[in-house]
């Protein structure tokens, strides 16, 4: 058994310990090239025992050639006879080396842990034998732990670190592995540990170590070996970038680079590169600002510091631009460099103010703040350089537009009161509306007015109306652009300005009645303001005193001599907005024609850097709009949702007095007709008595008399109480059914009230008037069904009329006694009490009207239920909604830098390349300025 396993030994020097280690001491005793080398020891520990000498450096000899031989036992029994002070830990160390070769680790670990020796070297070998063992037994643990304590104790003796090494990479170890390499690399200075060092950190392992650690081990790459020190740093950028641990990075190095003095003495290939990716990718990240405050000043200053080529000039705005934020980070000395540094450096072309606006743009979006199609259009208008925007200025709207019908026709009158209007020669008609949130294309005029409203529809501020039609006196490439509140009484900020910074030249109209005005003086100096470079043409009417072409000439030249004291290259020329002459027109598009090949790339990245700047104005004071308006519509919905749930209660008041109304009016009917019934019937009983005679039999008339009664009962209920009680019901519900329609005109001024207050058709507050109908139907049915079984009116047990039978059994024969009796019979019929028999037809009549009368709330519920049901409905949807908002509304004022950090990192980006635009735009100049022919004098 190898106890080293994979960990091979290195060539080392052979010192007497080092005999030791590898067992071969005994080639000290014996002579060299010796074949029996046994025989020889033997002899001499025959010889030296005859002597009494020490046997002890003989035994320890004879122990490591038997272990050679793997003899093992026999080696074990030699070394434990050393007694020698020197060999015995040696000789301890050797028997737990045998023991170890036999299996038996358990007792070679004990043997190894007793040994005690002022031997580094032995010590060395100890703890590396003890790091093979537990290997071996596979308590990885204790095998870390051991070589460990060796590295710390003994990092020079050989295999130690190296063992170290490649225990660490075999268990992933890579905290260890690194700590190793960090310490080694600065204990030796070796290159090959920083390395191995940078490779792990290329690997990835290092993302999870404080930066500092790296500190000593970079500042002496630094002065050792900058090349090396370049390479770590690359790959310590790398490992951080985008971890949790990415700032506390930027902070180590920004600390190195004022700590070391980073300057350009060397030639730095990476870290000026890794300083500008830093750089982008902290402002285009999910940072917030005061995070970025500590970390990007000191950074741009290293990045300045030790950019070169066009970096440097990237690198200078982005100071300059960060300096004007936060002043405060930065010294004067610094800025002043950076400045110099701008304006000598080379610079890159590209479209950077596009590509930022975009970004804005979809950052935008994801916010949910608009997709912004007028900016979008704004941009992609700048950037096409193939197109020529002309401003129409000067004079009113409408002589504006007049002047404009003779190059486009009546294109010009498409939409006359919008606040932006273009219009471009192209192929095929085609308009364009043109706003933040909308845009749509028409395929005529007059299916854009249409859509519109007519020529007198009103637009929103932000509205852009684009005309595409095959314009003959337009020429390819130029765009005519009207901005109606230019120069009018609108405000510096109306939105439709920002459309200004499209104008590559002008065309100033002046005011026929008064050629250059005070109001046209004051008007050109704005525009002269807003636009120094831009090429300006002023049409000059023609007027009474153009008498003839020298004295038109004189007029022209006095005109254009006023105008050039505010726009010095300006032309004048005349034309007739309502009428002009061919000549007229022909220098007018010749001009036009001209300008076409004038578009300065510098002037549109100013412009889209301008309409950039405008766009997050625009979006800062859009997010403080929305928070008003979210704000004031919470506060409109919950006055809503009271007003909404007064309406629920007064409703259900509603429900509960028609409910009780309804009741209390339908017991009235019932109580009439049984108050009428109560009086009717008796009446019709007791005039039975007209039907008693002395002819009549009195053993069968109370038959004859109970069948009579009940066939006059009959009769009336038939005839007289039935259709009175289905007049009555009829009446009911008629006059029910008012009160419903009532109830309905309240309920519809109700929801259009609130429908108006929404403004939209949220509540739809119909009753359910089938009610109506079941009424009118089960009352019919109730009315139809009645039948009153025939009633015992006489032929009941009640003591009178049982005297009455009897006695008109037993005296009817007699003629003596039947006017007696049958004057008997009256008075009985007249006086009888019928009470019972009354309550009984009632009963039987009335009975089922009362079991009606119970559902009688169940209906008026069910009439209010669809109201009821859409007002709570509505309510419940809007405490939702109030709900939302209001946590909208919460998280927009709690976390107000979630959406203000953005726009304020943009604005600085933009800021970074206003500065680029301007040193561009300055070089250019200086370049014209040179190439200027030299006048003589």
């Amino acid at each position: 058994m190898n106890m080293h396993g994979k960990y091979t030994s290195q060539v080392i020097d052979m010192g007497f310990e080092q005999q030791l280690v590898h067992k071969t001491f005994y080639e000290t005793l014996v002579e060299a090239g010796e074949r029996d080398v046994v025989s020889a020891l033997g002899d001499m520990f025959f010889t030296a025992h005859r002597d009494g000498a020490d046997l002890s450096s003989i035994r320890f000899a004879q122990g490591e050639v038997y272990f050679h031989r793997r003899d093992y036992e026999a080696a074990i029994f030699k070394w434990e006879q050393v007694h020698h002070d020197d060999l015995r830990p040696w000789a301890q160390k050797n028997i737990a080396d045998s023991y170890y070769e036999l299996g038996r680790l358990e007792l070679a670990e004990e043997l190894y842990r007793s040994i005690e020796t002022e031997s580094e070297t032995l010590h060395a070998e100890i703890i590396l034998r003890l790091f093979s063992l537990y290997r071996e037994l596979g308590e990885n643990a204790k095998a870390d732990d051991m070589i460990k304590r060796g590295v710390t104790l003994y990092p020079d003796y050989p295999n130690m670190t190296e063992w170290a090494r490649a225990f660490f990479e075999e268990q992933g170890d890579w905290e260890s592995a690194l700590e190793l390499a960090l310490g080694e690399a600065v204990r030796t200075s070796a290159r090959r540990w920083a390395d191995i060092l940078t490779g792990y950190v290329e690997q990835g392992h290092a993302r999870v170590m404080a930066p500092a650690r790296f500190s000593r081990c970079l500042a002496l790459l630094y002065e050792t070996d900058r090349v090396k020190f370049e390479r770590l740093v690359q790959a310590l950028w790398n490992g951080y970038r985008d971890g949790d641990l990415y700032f506390s990075w930027l902070a180590e190095w920004n600390r190195l680079y004022d700590e070391l003095s980073i300057g350009r003495d060397y030639d730095w290939k990476r870290i000026p590169g890794l300083l500008g990716e830093a750089y982008a990718g902290l402002m285009k990240g999910p940072y917030r600002l005061k995070e970025l405050v500590e970390v990007v000043p000191p950074l741009v200053k290293s990045w300045v510091s030790l950019a070169d080529g066009p970096e440097t000039a990237v690198a200078a705005a982005a100071l300059l631009a960060w300096s004007e934020k936060f002043p405060e980070a930065f010294e004067e000395e610094m800025v002043n460099d950076a400045a110099k540094r701008l304006v000598h450096a080379k610079r890159q072309a590209g479209e950077a103010g596009v590509s930022l606006f975009e970004e804005i743009a979809d950052w935008a979006e994801e916010q949910r703040a608009g997709s912004h199609f007028r900016f979008r259009w704004f941009v992609r208008q700048l950037s096409d350089s193939r197109t020529h925007f002309v401003l129409v200025a000067g004079a009113s709207r409408h002589e504006r537009l007049a002047f404009l019908r003779t190059l486009v026709g009546e294109a010009a009158l498409a939409a006359p009161s919008a606040p932006v209007l273009a219009w471009r020669n192209g192929g095929e008609m085609e308009v364009a509306k043109i706003s933040d949130d909308q845009f749509t294309v028409f395929s005529s005029i007059d299916e854009f007015q249409q859509a519109t409203g007519g020529r007198g529809s009103r637009f929103s501020d932000d509205a852009v109306i684009e005309c595409t039609a095959p314009f003959s006196l337009v020429p390819q490439g130029i765009v005519l652009l009207d901005i109606g509140p230019l120069g009018g009484r609108a405000s510096s900020d109306h939105e439709a300005l920002v459309s200004f910074s499209l104008a590559d030249s002008i065309l100033f109209l002046l005011n026929g009645e008064d050629p250059f005005s005070s109001a046209d003086e004051q008007l050109m100096l704005q525009l002269r303001e807003r636009a120094p470079s831009a090429p300006m043409c002023v049409l000059l009417p023609p007027g009474d005193g153009m008498v003839d072409e020298e004295e038109t000439a004189r007029i022209v030249e006095e005109v254009e001599a006023h105008v050039r004291t505010i726009v010095p290259e300006a032309n004048v020329m005349v034309y007739s907005p309502h009428a002009p002459s061919r000549k007229q027109q022909q220098a007018l598009v010749g001009w036009l024609e001209e300008m076409r090949r004038c578009v300065s790339p510098v002037r549109r990245e100013e412009a889209i850097l301008t309409t950039i700047r405008q766009f997050i104005a625009h979006l800062f004071r859009q997010r403080a709009e929305a928070e008003s308006r979210l704000a004031e519509l919470v506060v409109w919905k919950k006055e809503m949702a009271a007003k909404l749930s007064g309406a629920i209660h007064q409703l259900g008041d509603l429900q509960e007095e028609k409910t009780a109304k309804t009741a209390k009016s339908f017991h009235t009917v019932l109580a009439e007709m049984r108050g009428e019934l109560l009086t009717a019937i008796p009446d019709l009983l007791r005039s039975m008595a007209d039907l008693v005679s002395e002819e009549s039999d009195f053993s069968r008339l109370h038959l004859e008399l109970n069948d009579k009664a009940n066939e006059r009962l009959r009769a009336y209920l038939d005839e007289e109480a039935l259709p009175k009680l289905r007049r009555a019901m009829e009446q009911w519900i008629a006059a029910t059914e008012d009160e419903f329609n009532e109830c309905q005109v309240f309920l519809h001024e109700m929801g259009e009230g609130f429908n108006a207050m929404f403004g939209q058709e949220r509540l739809k507050l119909e009753c359910d008037f089938r009610i109506l109908a079941d009424w009118r139907r089960d009352t019919d049915r109730l009315i139809n069904g009645v039948q009153v079984g025939k009633v015992n009116v006489f032929l009941r047990r009640t003591p009178s009329q049982l005297l009455l039978k009897g006695a008109g059994k037993l005296l009817g024969a007699f003629a003596q006694n039947k006017a007696m009796l049958a004057q008997k019979y009256k008075q009985l019929i007249q006086t009888q009490d019928y009470a019972e028999a009354v309550e009984a037809i009632i009963q039987q009549l009335l009975l089922p009207f009362e079991w009606f009368a119970k559902s009688l709330e169940r209906d008026v519920t069910q009439f209010f239920h669809a109201p009821l049901t859409a007002l709570d409905e509505t309510l419940k949807r809007l405490e939702l909604e109030i709900a939302a908002q209001e946590g909208e509304l919460k998280h927009m004022r709690k976390n107000p830098e979630a959406y203000r950090d953005p726009l304020v990192l943009f604005g600085i980006r933009l800021r970074q390349c206003e500065q680029l635009a301007q040193a561009a735009s300055a070089a250019v100049q200086l370049l014209q300025d040179e190439n200027k022919p030299i006048r003589s004098v």
